[in-house]
């Protein structure tokens, strides 16, 4: 199964394959399945809103194209994210390095003047 398929969860152990809550909206699942999933539904609130408002689409062949492109933005927003999160990390090494050299300047000025107070 493709990673990008599971609507993950806090606990990855009850991850949520795409497939599984469209056969859950559809009315496909067994008894069990459909009790476990309720389980997990209850444990997450936010994953509990989503689902109820999937439920109130009436053509269940929209689910899908729903499901589809908001795998899709979400796919889109965390690539941003990533892409934001290393151009952050490189500007902060490049104000680490800079802080460096300003605290090495001033404690070799410290000394010079000490040095220069000395004679």
């Amino acid at each position: 199964m493709n990673r990008t398929n599971k609507i993950w969860n806090a606990d990855e152990s009850i991850a949520i394959d795409e497939n599984q809550l469209l056969a859950y909206l559809e009315g496909r699942l067994s008894s069990e399945e459909q009790h476990r999933l309720e389980e997990v539904l209850e444990s997450d609130p936010f994953l509990n809103d989503a689902v109820e408002g999937l439920a109130e689409i009436k053509d269940k062949e929209q689910l899908k194209q729903i499901a589809a492109q908001i795998n899709q933005q979400l796919r889109r927003q965390i690539k941003n994210r990533k892409a934001h999160r290393k151009s952050r990390t490189r500007l902060t090494e490049h104000w680490g390095w800079l802080y460096v050299l300003i605290v090495l300047g001033l404690v070799l000025m410290a000394w010079w003047v000490i040095k220069l107070m000395e004679q």
